[in-house]
């Protein structure tokens, strides 16, 4: 099983996998929207399916936020989610320079804790969500 990582998300991608694990739809016009105004998109696919993404927000410079992280259920603990983190983070250190730091935040769904402390966040408690999840890059 090849995962293929690019960055690009149609807007009707990005809407199957929003219905793949029971979100809502967006509409069409903001969701282009909102993926044109994300500093970070990723999608992953297998054999031509798109099976994963996320997208990040943010000034692109001190601080990112996490957001949209999918993917789908049959394809879930494959993998895949930690590769989709993994490229967001490479592109996080590759853009923060020598001597800087930055922060990458996120909000886990209840009960994904544990993926994203595999992928280096800590968690930080808030009360009626999951916990927000942060990563700091120094360099």
């Amino acid at each position: 099983m090849e995962i293929k990582i690019d960055e690009s998300l149609s807007v009707e991608e990005y809407n199957t996998l929003r219905k793949s694990v029971k979100w809502d739809e967006k509409d069409i016009a903001l969701a282009r929207k909102a993926l044109s105004e994300s500093i970070i998109v990723r999608k992953a696919s297998i054999g031509g399916e798109v099976v994963g993404m996320a997208r990040v927000l943010g000034d692109g410079v001190f601080y990112y936020f996490i957001v949209d992280v999918i993917v789908k259920e049959s394809y879930q603990k494959q993998g895949i989610g930690k590769k989709i983190i993994d490229s967001i983070l490479d592109e996080v250190e590759n853009r923060t320079q020598e001597g800087q730091s930055c922060s990458i935040t996120l909000l886990s769904m209840e009960g994904k804790e544990p993926f994203y402390e595999k992928c280096g966040f800590t968690k930080v408690p808030t009360g009626y969500t999951g916990y927000r999840m942060i990563k700091r890059i120094h360099k």
